[in-house]
């Protein structure tokens, strides 16, 4: 009986050690964490390609923008339909869903304000850039880019001249007849009015979305918490056992940080991490693809419509363009608000957390078709080898990330 008391003794000791193992932080370790929180993050990075990314006026016609169907074909597609701010501006669909079915998910743009390359696959450098693509594509906006400029010049007249002083472009834009809404033939002085002034409206955007803030999550308070309380996490009133061990997993044994890192939880850089192919017979080649339309890009940094200096644009002149680490790569997605943005991966290829993690776990290599791959793809990851309560403990910690709803911000919501 006295060693049967003693054997339950010794255990409940060694739980005690555990759990002060698991819940005692060093300095060190929190300096390293306070690297992922909110707080650390500097101040957005200056835009030389769009020189009113931080002008207020241009903001607040940008985010008239954003919520106007007018911009779209048939008058009800606006940038919100698929970038929904109760979302996090994002549409909790696989594809989005516009005038047609596009191939990818819609990204949360919050996530996007700090990265240098915007769409999974990095097409654009610039969130104006980005914002343009979507308008004139037949499966999103489907409108074109005449009939955009038009409609500022119809409709946004007074709020455009304040902001751009560009009264001439949309002098210009009067003469241009559009019939059955097919795009007339143009001269080139029309022509340049008329990217001048498309340019913009994605310039105005671009300034709206930059207005876009996150405030503190879960995780970011049991951070500040820690250093508090000299890295005790026994006393947390925020974090149970449970999210402690998923940090502790996420920064340690699954090693998410060395692509997962920073307050956004993103390197910004392209991965090719095996992920189900959605359309083995066209398959998608993400960012070796991506760079190609970046390059010819009638908006890119280095186009005649940015406002930056080819100098300044570092980005460009220092491009990858080839290589197999290419070939189905994508962006890191940011983990912030994570778990209210499901479906997961670029075309939603996992609906949940836990399959995302069960993958990363045991993934499978890339698809490879020799017929259609311009070389086998590049693999960026090993199995994991988690336990199952390991796993659990990760998605638990994952769940953590979500910022509250800016209800009171006047940007965030129309």
């Amino acid at each position: 009986m006295f060693f049967l008391r003693l054997v339950s003794l010794l255990a409940i000791l060694s739980l005690v050690n555990v759990h002060a193992q698991l819940t005692q932080f060093s300095q060190q370790d929190i300096t390293i964490l306070k690297g992922f929180t909110l707080s650390a993050l500097p101040p957005l990075p200056v835009s030389s390609s769009n020189r009113w990314a931080d002008d207020d006026a241009a903001a607040a016609l940008g985010k008239r923008l954003f919520f106007d169907p007018a911009l779209s074909a048939n008058g009800k597609v606006s940038c919100a339909s698929c970038h929904q701010p109760e979302r996090y501006f994002t549409d909790g669909l696989s594809q989005s869903v516009a005038l047609g079915l596009t191939k990818r998910s819609s990204p949360s743009i919050p996530n996007a304000l700090y990265g240098p390359w915007q769409f999974w696959d990095g097409r654009a450098d610039s969130l104006w850039a980005q914002a343009l693509m979507p308008l004139e594509d037949e499966k999103e906006h489907g409108i074109s880019r005449v009939a955009v400029a038009k409609e500022i010049s119809e409709n946004y007249r007074q709020a455009y001249i304040s902001v751009f002083d560009d009264e001439k472009s949309l002098k210009l834009l009067k003469k241009i007849k559009i019939k059955n809404n097919m795009p007339p033939t143009l001269n080139t002085t029309q022509q340049q009015a008329v990217n001048q002034v498309f340019s913009r409206v994605g310039k105005a955007i671009m300034a709206y979305e930059r207005k876009l803030v996150l405030r503190d999550s879960k995780f970011d308070l049991f951070v500040e918490e820690l250093a508090q309380n000299n890295g005790d996490a026994s006393v947390s009133q925020l974090y149970n056992d449970t999210e402690i061990a998923g940090l502790r997993v996420f920064i340690g044994k699954a090693n998410c940080a060395s692509c997962h890192n920073g307050p956004l939880f993103t390197n910004f850089e392209f991965h090719n991490i095996g992920a189900p192919e959605p359309d083995t017979k066209q398959v998608d080649f993400g960012r070796f693809a991506g760079v190609e339309e970046l390059r010819a890009s009638e908006f890119n940094c280095l186009s005649r419509y940015s406002d930056a200096k080819p100098e300044q644009c570092l980005e460009m002149n220092f491009l990858k363009t080839q290589g197999p680490e290419l070939v189905g790569a994508f962006k890191t997605p940011s983990l912030r608000n994570v778990s209210e943005t499901a479906p997961y991966m670029q075309s939603g290829q996992f609906a949940t957390l836990e399959a995302v993690v069960a993958h990363y776990n045991s993934p499978t290599p890339p698809f490879y078709d020799r017929e259609q791959h311009p070389s086998r793809p590049h693999f960026d990851i090993v199995p994991l080898k988690l336990t199952e309560q390991e796993q659990a403990q990760l998605v638990s910690f994952l769940k953590t990330l979500v910022s509250p709803l800016p209800t009171d911000d006047k940007w965030w919501f129309p």
